[in-house]
């Protein structure tokens, strides 16, 4: 027997543990190669793909969220394997192994099943790596696939990348093991669990934190979207405290309900849970952060792709739309060339838009400093407002004497430039007015182009008496069509822009939203890949916290068997168990991306409830899944072992 032949036999024998290990890096080195193969791909280097070096960029910032996790998830793997070996390594160092053998060992294994993971993981990213290639040509909708090459870099990044990454974590994971005496080795599982201590200001700390994240959070706009880093920072204080504390407190509180606490299991299910809770907290916390990150990351890209139609529509109002700055002459385009290219080409037009207005100057505070600055606005009147809302199923404007309603274009930011009651100067030519203004509306109902970018909207008394002796020619004028089917109209939009002669004045609304509709999906297709690392790494997490107590557990069991619980009730204890551990953190991870999902839908000013319970429904399926698995392997594991 030498320490190679031990180290492999040491690996069989723990086969079992080692299997969501080695499944979550497989997984990784997969994804990171398949990524890398893109990113280093001729064409991609060379641009000859359009957009690929969008989706190049993409790839590179997930390849460092990878090997990044990847760190955290070796650490705590090899941390793991570990712990419950103690005394397996105290007992071959009272053999005669020396602790320079015993680094050997524990060198060799983690090389080993490094090695083997990171050979498995290239050849399946290498087997894979075609049909991403075809699925980014579909997406991207090139007229010719991306071929598929053997790329040298993508094996040289990946295998020594991941190598030097298992190298330096297996040497620092020895560190620990090989300064410890035989006698902690041998006596570490001998250790008595002392019942936890729970700080009543840690426990409020928890609730405080998290109080302070969920406000801001349910508060936030983009015009303090900056909240976001202390969010994060009071949503981690909160959720450590919450597992290592609060929880500790709920268990120690459960735990003194006699009545309850002799029903049935309970007695021994709430008994580990109190003495295991410390253990369990920095697991918890982990867990339900990834989580929480999975199904914001998630949703957000499933909620801003599926609600982007939505979002076109409200920024860019009409499928056609342009400004003329001189309202006597057609500069731009002319409509009858627009009206004819969209008959030609089989588009509907649903409705038109043609307004003219006065371009004024008036004062408004800046977003960032309060300082009043010079700010340009079209001034229009009531009823051409009221007919291009009523267009577009948006509330209708009242206004009477001298009231103003200033139109902001962007529905997402809620920053009050003007005020109910406010007094308003507005300035055109030599002339000028003063108004009350009667509020702000968020919405867009023109092209908000140049001169018509924000609204003025008055009574149309008071317009037609600021107009009467203004010219055509000082005025501007705003034109839109809206046509059936918009989203077809790529070709016809292109065949406009090429017919007109100012792009700047110019606003079609088709090839934007074909352009972000293009890179949301493959935004979505890459973090869907880097959600599902994050699903297996975190469900692998629960697997190993789960197994490394197997031999501990068998031992419990058996003492508890011969005492008389029957099968039935042994089963009832380790699911509980297992559940706990498998959807405590998952409750808080949905809690914190619920709130997460409120902030979102301020930001885009829709409601998305429907698509946000989607991603929780189809997580949890997912999660649920996952548990019963590794319950029915622990079960059998356990039970097996009772004679």
């Amino acid at each position: 027997m030498n320490i190679r032949l031990l180290a492999k036999r040491n690996i069989q024998g723990n086969a079992q543990r080692y299997l969501a290990y080695f499944f979550s890096i497989v997984l990784s080195v997969s994804i990171f190669f398949i990524y890398a193969s893109f990113i280093f791909h001729p064409d991609v280097v060379h641009a000859n793909i359009p957009g690929g070096q969008l989706i190049s960029s993409g790839l590179i910032s997930a390849e460092i969220v990878i090997i990044i996790f990847s760190v955290f998830f070796i650490a705590y793997s090899n941390a793991a394997f570990i712990q419950p070996r103690k005394k397996e390594f105290g007992l071959l160092t009272l053999l005669g192994m020396s602790k320079s053998q015993l680094r050997k060992l524990i060198y060799l294994e983690q090389t080993m099943v490094s090695l083997i993971s990171i050979l498995i993981g290239v050849g399946l990213g290498f087997l894979f790596s075609k049909l991403f290639l075809m699925a980014v040509s579909w997406l991207l909708a090139v007229e010719q696939p991306i071929s598929f090459v053997i790329v040298p870099e993508a094996f040289v990044y990946t295998i020594v990348g991941f190598i030097l990454l298992f190298q330096l974590l297996s040497l620092l994971s020895l560190f620990h093991i090989g300064n410890a005496e035989v006698v902690d080795l041998l006596k570490d599982k001998q250790k008595p669990k002392k019942t936890p201590f729970v700080s009543k200001w840690l426990v409020a700390l928890s609730a405080v934190c998290l109080s302070i994240a969920y406000y801001l959070a349910g508060t936030m706009s983009l015009n303090n979207s900056y909240r976001v880093l202390p969010i994060v920072f009071f949503v981690l204080i909160g959720t450590y405290f919450l597992f290592s504390q609060s929880i500790v407190a709920l268990c120690s509180r459960l735990y003194r309900k006699k009545k309850s606490l002799y029903g049935g299991t309970n007695l021994i299910t709430q008994t580990n849970l109190i003495f295991n809770i410390k253990d369990y907290s920095r697991l918890f916390f982990l867990t339900s952060i990834i989580i929480a990150v999975i199904l914001t990351a998630a949703g957000t890209l499933f909620m801003f792709s599926a609600d982007l139609k939505k979002q076109g529509m409200d920024n860019i109002p009409q499928s056609i739309g342009w400004v003329e700055n001189d309202a006597s002459v057609y500069s731009v385009i002319e409509p009858s060339a627009v009206e004819k290219t969209l008959k030609e080409d089989g588009f509907k037009i649903l409705y038109e838009v043609n307004m003219t207005g006065v371009p004024i100057t008036h004062k408004l505070p800046h977003m960032r400093t309060g300082e009043s600055n010079e700010n340009r606005s079209l001034l229009i009147s009531e009823s051409d407002y009221n007919n291009a809302a009523a267009l577009r199923k948006i509330e209708q404007a009242k206004l009477s004497g001298k009231e103003a309603l200033y139109i902001f274009p962007y529905g997402g930011m809620d920053y009050q430039f003007v005020h109910n009651g406010e007094q308003k100067k507005l300035h055109f030519g030599n002339r000028t007015i003063q108004v009350t203004m009667i509020g702000q509306r968020n919405q867009s109902i023109v092209a908000p182009i140049k001169a018509a970018t924000t609204l003025m909207v008055v009574d149309d008394q008071l317009y037609h008496e600021i107009t009467a002796d203004v010219p055509l020619k000082e005025m501007a004028r705003v034109r839109g069509y809206e046509v059936k089917d918009w989203e077809e109209s790529m070709e016809t939009s292109s065949e406009i822009e090429q017919i007109s002669n100012n792009h700047n004045q110019l606003q079609t609304r088709a090839p934007i939203y074909q352009e972000m509709k293009q890179g949301s999906i493959l935004i979505l297709f890459i973090g869907l890949f880097v959600s599902l690392l994050f699903f297996i790494v975190q469900g692998s997490m629960m697997y190993l916290r789960v197994f490394t107590n197997l031999e501990d557990k068998k031992i419990q069991i058996h003492a508890l068997h011969r005492l008389g619980l029957t099968k039935k009730e042994i089963r009832q204890i380790l699911s509980a168990e297992i559940r706990i551990l498998f959807f405590a953190p998952f409750l808080i991870g949905v809690i914190h991306a619920i709130v997460a999902y409120v902030a979102l839908s301020n930001l885009l000013g829709s409601n998305l409830f429907v698509y946000s319970a989607m991603v929780i429904v189809t997580y949890f399926l997912f999660q649920l899944l996952y548990y019963q698995v590794t319950k029915k392997m622990y079960e059998r594991a356990v039970i097996n072992s009772i004679k």
